[in-house]
């Protein structure tokens, strides 16, 4: 899941790229009433106890009794479903949490057909502090979506199917418009006779300009390919090396790559910096991972510049993230001298996570845990990322602020993203898939 894109300013630094993001910050407005005209309006009475849901009854927020005795009636494997491309012997060896059966079954547990839903937000709850903007639907065989700097934003998206891993326009938020034909495939020439033997990573990231997208193939270290694309340019795109590719984030007239290598860098897992404001572009390692790690991780871009970026633990797997300023991002390109990563602050996340991305002046994360249907979520969480005072004080992380609750299995979230200061989230249940915009602020 997962990627994100922001802008910074890149002229008068020693390392052009790293300079401040360029933030879109816009307001949000929020329900206070006490009437209600269905369950989304009672989202801020919090969870429900156990057995109950609430509900929109003669205008006010009531608790109902939910039967979960019955089938549910969205029953089945998802229709949008398939074996993940991050899943078995996949370049990023994480398992997806986009797999499984669709999010409106109810996995023996949960009977989902008579549970009071909202819309936009199914059974999911909207938290203290953020409120819902727009929605859009969103086809099931899109992998990850990004979107232009606003104030219009232009989104794209990485469709998957079964002979194509594609970046294809999406229209201009928020009418999201699947294009009708694709800027260019991902997969490199020497690839494209056998598609299905590839695996698309699920990111898709934006420099201000251009788009990154890749994808890998079996083996240990597994083989891989970025794709960077010019959507003014098509049939212009340009492949590279690039083994492990997991995630990635981009910044003005550069992308930061999670994997293990990028064109002629190498060097083993770690974070990549492909600089893409002349030709030939130019890759430099400038996050050092620990010798012993389980694999690639995350990424994403705070809008004030502030890095996150993660692997996953030997062993056990669980993603780990730490945050790196900019500054630091921007020694390392120009001395050519990895960041070492344990030894910056640590988002401390409290749980497994599958995917992040920027959310205004802190980084979103979908937390949860791995169950034998998938990643099974619990919530989604922002964490505020502070820049350090003069004098080289280190960044200051937050602690944990849930902005989507799960109280069941019945709605997920499989994608986020960014949206300007806001955040995109993917949300699936018996009513579809759709693209929902979250606002700090009631």
């Amino acid at each position: 899941m997962r990627t994100d894109m922001k802008r910074m300013s890149t002229k008068g630094q020693r390392a052009a790229l790293m300079g401040a993001l360029l933030a879109v910050v816009l307001g949000g407005t929020g329900c206070g009433e006490d009437e209600c005209v269905d369950a989304f309006d009672c989202r801020d009475k919090g969870a429900a106890p156990a057995g109950k849901a609430w509900a929109c009854v003669s205008d006010l927020c009531t608790q109902v009794v939910v039967d979960i005795e019955e089938d549910d009636a969205g029953t089945g494997t998802d229709a949008g479903t398939q074996t993940d491309a991050g899943t078995g012997t996949d370049a990023g060896t994480q398992t997806d949490g986009g797999t499984g059966t669709d999010a409106g079954t109810d996995g023996g547990t949960v009977a989902c057909a008579p549970l009071p839903r909202e819309q936009v937000l199914g059974t999911l709850q909207l938290q203290a502090g953020f409120s819902v903007a727009e929605s859009a639907a969103l086809s099931t065989d899109i992998r990850a979506v990004v979107s232009t700097p606003g104030p219009t934003y232009s989104l794209f998206a990485v469709l998957e199917t079964a002979t194509g891993r594609d970046v294809f326009p999406l229209g201009t938020w928020p009418d999201v418009v699947l294009g009708d034909s694709a800027i260019d495939t991902i997969i490199a020439p020497a690839d494209r006779a056998s598609p299905t033997a590839t695996f698309a990573s699920y990111y898709l990231a934006h420099d201000g300009a251009r788009l990154l997208a890749g994808y890998t193939k079996s083996g240990f270290p597994a083989p891989g390919n970025v794709a960077v694309v010019d959507p003014s340019k098509r049939d212009a795109t340009i492949y590279l090396d690039a083994p492990d590719n997991y995630s990635a984030a981009g910044t003005t007239d550069a992308f930061f790559l999670n994997g293990g290598g990028l064109d002629t860098a190498s060097g083993g897992l770690g974070v990549y910096a492909l600089v893409t404001s002349a030709k030939p572009y130019v890759a430099v390692k400038v996050v050092d991972f620990p010798a012993q790690v389980g694999a690639s991780g995350f990424t994403a871009v705070a809008d004030n510049g502030i890095a996150v970026f993660g692997y996953s633990e030997a062993d056990t797997y669980v993603n780990v993230a730490y945050a790196v300023s900019n500054t630091k991002l921007g020694e390392a390109l120009a001395n050519r001298t990895p960041v070492v990563l344990v030894n910056e602050p640590k988002v401390d996340v409290g749980s497994n996570f599958n995917a992040a991305a920027s959310f205004g002046n802190g980084v979103a994360v979908v937390r949860g845990g791995y169950g034998a249907a998938g990643f099974d979520v619990t919530d989604v969480s922002r964490f505020s990322l502070t820049p350090g005072l003069g004098g080289g004080q280190p960044i200051s992380v937050g602690t944990r602020a849930a902005v989507l609750n799960a109280t069941d299995a019945c709605t997920t979230v499989d994608l986020l993203s960014s949206l300007g200061s806001d955040l995109l989230v993917g949300v699936k249940d018996v009513n579809g898939r759709r693209l929902v915009r979250i606002r700090q602020g009631q």
